[in-house]
Formats: C-alpha cells, sequence, structure tokens
C-alpha cells in the first residue's frame, strides 16, 4: 500500500475511514489524501447571486469544512505519515473521486458507509463501487482488532477468464490487505442451485452440490498450494452468496470482506441489486470491493 485517498466525514464525522487509513499508513508508510466535499444546492445555477457572491459562498462551505477537518486531525496522531488535506466544492463525491483515481492511480479509496439510503435509489457509495477504477473500501462503525482476520469472498462456480481473473484479484487484494493490517486471512464460497431450476423437483440438489464441490476441488487444490492458503481458514459452504458471506463474516468475527464487483448496467440491475451490494447493507465488517 503506497496511496490511500480518503473520503471525509460530513458534519463532524468521527471519520472512521480516515482512521483505518491511518492505521494501514503507519504498517507501510503509505500516503494519505484526505479530502472533504461540500456544496450548497442552488447557488452555483442562481441566477439572483453575483459571481463575487457566489465565490463568497464558496469560500465559506471550503473555509468551515477546513477547519472542521483541522479540529478532527488534532485529535489523532499523524506524526510521521505523508498527508494531504484539501477541500472541494462538489455536489457528486464520487464522480471527482472517479475522475482524481483516473488521474492517479490509488491503492485503495475509504469512505464511511452510508448504509441506510433508500433500495429504490443508486447510493452514492454504490455509485463509487460502480465507477471508481481502483478498489473501494466502505468502511463501517467498528474499529478493527488486533490479530483481526479478513474475509476473501470468492467465485469458484465459474472456470471462464473473467471469473478467473476476479478471484486472483480478490485474492491478490485480500493477502495485501491482511499483510497492511496484521490480520489473518480467511476466503469463502458458498454453493447454491440456480434459482431458475431451483424448484424443479426432479432436480437433486445433494448431487449439484457434490458435482459443484468435486468441479472445484482443483482450484481449491490451487489455492493452497500456490497462494499458501491455510485449508482449515477456506469456508466452503452451501446457499445463498450474500447470506453466507455475512453469516460466515460474523462467525469468524472479520474486520474486512474482500468481493468483487460485477456491476450491471441496467435499470434492473440497480434497483435489484447484486451480491457486493446485500452484503454491504446486512455486514458489520468493512467491505472493499475490487474489479
Amino acid at each position: 500500500m503506497r496511496e490511500l485517498l480518503v473520503v471525509a466525514d460530513q458534519d463532524n464525522g468521527r471519520n472512521p475511514a480516515f482512521l483505518h487509513a491511518l492505521e494501514i499508513a503507519k504498517n507501510t508508510n503509505a500516503k494519505i489524501e484526505f479530502v472533504g466535499f461540500v456544496h450548497a444546492p442552488g447557488v452555483d445555477s442562481s441566477e439572483i447571486l453575483t459571481q463575487a457572491e457566489k465565490r463568497k459562498v464558496h469560500h465559506k462551505f471550503i473555509d468551515d469544512k477546513q477547519a472542521e477537518m483541522d479540529t478532527f486531525l488534532k485529535t489523532v496522531d499523524t506524526d510521521g505519515i505523508k498527508l494531504n488535506v484539501d477541500v472541494v466544492w462538489e455536489r457528486s463525491f464520487e464522480r471527482w473521486v472517479t475522475a482524481r483515481c483516473e488521474q492517479k492511480s490509488f491503492d485503495l479509496i475509504l469512505k464511511t458507509g452510508n448504509r441506510s439510503e433508500s433500495t429504490m435509489h443508486v447510493p452514492s457509495d454504490w455509485q463509487l463501487m460502480r465507477h471508481c477504477p481502483d478498489p473501494v473500501m466502505i468502511v463501517g462503525g467498528k474499529e478493527w482488532h488486533a490479530g483481526g482476520k479478513v474475509l476473501a469472498a470468492l467465485d469458484l462456480g465459474s472456470s471462464n477468464e473473467a471469473s478467473l481473473r476476479l478471484n486472483e484479484e480478490i485474492l491478490k487484494y485480500s493477502f495485501a490487505l491482511a499483510e497492511s493490517t496484521n490480520s489473518e486471512i480467511h476466503a469463502c464460497y458458498s454453493i447454491s442451485l440456480p434459482s431458475s431450476v431451483a424448484k424443479l423437483d426432479f432436480i437433486d440438489s445433494d448431487a449439484y452440490e457434490k458435482k459443484m464441490k468435486e468441479s472445484i476441488d482443483p482450484i481449491i487444490s490451487k489455492l493452497i498450494s500456490e497462494k499458501g492458503l491455510n485449508r482449515d481458514h477456506l469456508h466452503l459452504v452451501t446457499g445463498r452468496p450474500a447470506k453466507e458471506i455475512v453469516r460466515i463474516a460474523q462467525e469468524i468475527n472479520a474486520d474486512i470482506v474482500v468481493m468483487g464487483n460485477k456491476t450491471r448496467p441496467s435499470l434492473r440491475g440497480r434497483l435489484l441489486g447484486n451480491t457486493a451490494q446485500n452484503v454491504l447493507q446486512k455486514v458489520s465488517a468493512d467491505v472493499a470491493i475490487v474489479k
């Protein structure tokens, strides 16, 4: 880990995302770019305010946010940390972050999660995960504990090139996070019968699960031999992926869950979400999304 970008909390937040970035930076000597966002609806489009008045509004909001972030930073130990602090006038923070990552590559984007937004709208956090080219971690409220655990949620049900490449990224990033946070690594995969055939009485679900386990055994052996994954830390279960990932994360008390993002651009995909979104809404651990 060399470059981290942290989105500051709104309204005098506790900034757990920054605290986690700080822990990573202390272990890896990474640089932190700490960015706050401000905006006042209607100011830029106003036909009543003069340009000079608009600039004063911008400066007032920016100065207040800068003071807020400076006050927070005085409460934490940043000695020896390479830190750059900035405040940006921007309505869509996710759009700015995505553009910033296209200018400069970051090892991780960290943001405190907003997990209460309506599922009928695309949350800004989800927009960030969908469009940002760099890994994104949505941080919850819990602290990382000493000797923590990183859970890599794998997709072993397909041998196509895209799935294999995504699994490689998930594992590579999970090991990097585990090393950066002094944690041990676990991995999980859930076997589930496709919903389109699950209700058909002539399909033997037990036989299907047995064949699936046999088909992924070579992949598991490769993970163990090539990646150094402890077999005891590989959780192969049966059930809906999102539900099982949440259950395993709670069972092992994971600090971080690492998942791949298979985005679906359609309206139906935005409304129904996917495994990553469902996990994000239910798990207490931080969720890191890689592509």
